[in-house]
């Protein structure tokens, strides 16, 4: 028998969804497909597409996709370009920023301003714009060395006097560190993401994601079966839902891997091989 009525918070009703739910990407057995096409494995620039999908939500969850382009760091490396303001951008686009650069491919980079100035600070072929800044969206570092070596770091292994960089980007947050999903990422707000990855080696790979949130990304991308040929070491995100946008150029491969950013960003992330390969 009901004798009252109960009344609930909104945090406490927060608190039972979550409880029968699961907290966001920890919740779910996800389900990873391969779906990379056929290439060469000796090759130094891999194309991979992996089709993730949830038990938890059959019939209300399609599956979505994620795109990697791995490069080994002996062959290749990051370069920062400076895209401008946004009333007069130096590309149109981010085909056009691969195209004019001598890269094989590439990404948008990092955050920006309202007034469309970097958020932290971004060295672009040797130029620094903005200043090292702190915070959860600028705990990680993109960076390509005096000595051309790509590095993806925290904030506090960051030395510019050691590592000289000539292109670098601060980003964030970290999804996975030590091959472990990083804890207390945000279970809300589900989108379009775009990030960088680590093997702890040699690879280091550009990703764009179907929509998910940063609990459900850094869980999916720390699993053993999502990339068994290189194990996620570190996964750095990068801004993320209008801006999101990768290419590939895949050669006779077939066409390239083409998704532009629905807006203006103010830099671009790209692989370029290094000088003399």
């Amino acid at each position: 028998m009901i004798r009252g009525s109960v009344a609930f918070s909104p945090q406490v009703l927060v608190v039972f969804y979550f409880f029968f739910t699961g907290w966001g990407g920890l919740r779910a057995d996800w389900k990873i497909d391969d779906q990379t096409p056929a290439q060469d494995p000796a090759s130094p620039l891999q194309h991979v597409r992996k089709l993730v999908s949830s038990s938890a939500d059959q019939g209300f969850f399609s599956a979505k996709k994620i795109d990697l382009v791995w490069f080994h760091g002996d062959q290749h490396t990051f370069r920062v370009v400076d895209n401008g303001p946004s009333a007069s951008p130096s590309y149109s686009g981010l085909a056009d920023a691969v195209s004019r650069n001598g890269a094989t491919g590439g990404c948008n980079g990092g955050f920006f301003l309202e007034n469309h100035q970097p958020s932290g600070l971004m060295i672009a072929s040797g130029a620094s714009i903005g200043t090292f800044g702190q915070g959860g969206l600028l705990s990680g570092v993109v960076l390509s060395s005096g000595r051309q070596n790509p590095y993806v770091l925290r904030r506090a292994e960051y030395d510019a006097e050691k590592f000289k960089a000539t292109d670098l980007i601060q980003a964030g947050p970290f999804l996975v560190d030590q091959g472990e999903t990083v804890k207390g990422l945000s279970p809300e707000n589900s989108r379009r993401r775009t990030f960088v990855l680590h093997d702890g080696g040699k690879w280091f790979a550009l990703g764009l994601s179907d929509a998910f949130t940063l609990a459900e990304l850094g869980a999916i991308l720390a699993r053993e079966d999502f990339s068994p040929a290189r194990k996620v070491h570190r996964a750095l995100n990068l801004d993320g839902g209008t801006s999101s946008g990768l290419y590939f150029q895949r050669g006779a491969a077939g066409e390239p891997l083409h998704m532009e950013p629905f807006k203006t960003v103010r830099n671009f992330l790209l692989i370029v091989p290094k000088a003399g390969s």
